[in-house]
């Protein structure tokens, strides 16, 4: 068999990290190299592929088609290769992780998940925290946080899970005629500041037939259990709203959705590899987010 014509891994590697965390710094941080040596190992590998797979702005960027195409293969080839490390030591992968994630995300998808993860590894004791604390992703007794926001987290590795389109939700009684005017006086439900609503509404035109009043419900988990009792129109996700929509406790009334400002990430110390269970449970959100089991039903 002829051998594979590969490029140099250390270009994959900083192709694969810039182009994931959308940033060349971040991709630096994580590898343990200067900004440079990221940009260098990109341009080794356009001259290897013979394309541009970067299209640069000053300091920022975004991939060209090329970079898109090669980055979720390019993705799941490093989860294979982390998963094949993990698997060797898996007696190891054992003891107590805890991870800290916002209520939403823990009660609609995280606990409903998470069991292929426990099964897999009968020895691991996860302690789940549904929490909004910034205080606690730089806890020295929490390993792993999940958090909505930007991306920038002083001190902490983070990585992008997914992107986040926000669309109204509401309980399908409240649709019964299949026409959206029926919602006029609907109220609003809001997790903290209507932020999200009003981004919203100041992009889809149709969103101007709604003028009901505003709740505030203090979180986000609070609003979408309130919208699916019945109380009014809340402002979904692509995460944690799809179980219900897809179980038809939750419809989406309006087609259109926008995409939110921050996203949803993990985060972490950068030191994990010391310890397999934590590398266990970083690699299986990661992975579960690359295939989309929020997703699933």
């Amino acid at each position: 068999m002829a051998a594979r014509r590969l490029p140099p891994l250390n270009a994959l590697r900083a192709f694969e990290a810039a182009a994931r965390r959308r940033s060349i710094s971040r991709a630096a941080e994580e590898l343990g190299v200067t900004h440079g040596a990221v940009s260098h190992q990109i341009r080794t590998l356009e001259a290897f592929v013979g394309t541009d797979l970067l299209e640069r702005a000053g300091n920022r960027f975004k991939l060209t088609l090329a970079g898109e195409q090669l980055l979720a293969p390019l993705s799941s080839g490093f989860d294979l290769l982390a998963a094949a490390v993990i698997s060797l030591d898996r007696p190891s992968v054992r003891g107590d992780v805890t991870v800290s994630a916002p209520p939403a995300l823990t009660c609609l998808w995280l606990v409903k998940t998470v069991g292929d993860l426990l099964k897999q590894y009968p020895d691991l004791r996860l302690h789940l925290r549904p929490s909004n604390s910034p205080k606690e992703v730089i806890a020295s007794d929490v390993d792993l946080c999940i958090r909505y926001g930007d991306g920038i987290w002083p001190g902490r590795r983070s990585e992008q899970l997914t992107d986040t389109d926000l669309f109204p939700v509401c309980r399908p009684d409240l649709l019964a005629s299949g026409d959206i005017r029926e919602l006029a006086d609907t109220p609003l439900l809001c997790a903290a500041n209507g932020h999200e609503w009003d981004l919203w509404l100041a992009t889809v035109p149709q969103g101007s037939i709604l003028t009901g009043g505003r709740h505030y419900l203090g979180n986000h988990l609070a609003m979408i259990e309130a919208a699916a009792g019945g109380l009014g129109l809340a402002m979904g996700d692509n995460v944690t709203c799809q179980r219900y929509l897809e179980s038809g406790v939750l419809v989406r009334p309006f087609a259109e959705s926008v995409r939110a400002p921050a996203s949803f990430f993990l985060i972490d110390a950068g030191d994990h590899e010391r310890r397999p269970a934590v590398t266990a449970v970083r690699q299986w959100i990661l992975e579960s987010f690359h295939r989309k089991t929020f997703l699933a039903a």
